[in-house]
């Protein structure tokens, strides 16, 4: 398969800045399939999620969103940022982690996790980065 820049690109954030399959032990070892990317950088997250919706097709109402701030940040503000930059509507977010206060206080608009949860598409997204590495390094 030929890939696009977008695809390379949107494969390789998912390589390094997501989650991976696990088992939940809580829940007799069952696999979870989400699709996260957590990151600090606007462009990231928004490179991604270009990826996502161009290439992967989503369904939108399966899309969340989680971030994680400090004490002492501007927690609306920061979900506003997030929200206009993403397309992703606020009640649409899960709750947001607050930290103790860091040295940045007011300076960061947080960490942002981008979730998608389905096994079919995780599982697609895992066949093109096989690929995609094999075409690269013969990995």
């Amino acid at each position: 398969m030929k890939y696009s820049l977008r695809q390379i690109i949107g494969l390789i954030i998912w390589w390094t800045e997501g989650t991976k399959a696990y088992k939940r032990k809580e829940y007799k070892n069952t696999w979870v399939y989400n699709i996260d990317v957590t990151n600090t950088n606007p462009e990231i997250i928004k490179l991604f999620l270009n990826f996502l919706r161009n290439d992967i097709g989503l369904d939108e109402s399966r899309l969340r969103l989680q971030l994680q701030i400090h004490e002492g940040d501007n927690q609306e503000e920061i979900e506003k940022f997030w929200s206009k930059l993403t397309k992703i509507s606020r009640n649409r977010f899960t709750k947001t982690i607050i930290r103790p206060a860091g040295n940045k206080t007011g300076k960061s608009r947080g960490t942002c996790k981008i979730r998608y949860s389905d096994k079919k598409k995780y599982l697609v997204l895992d066949s093109l980065l096989k690929d995609l590495l094999i075409q690269v390094i013969g990995a």
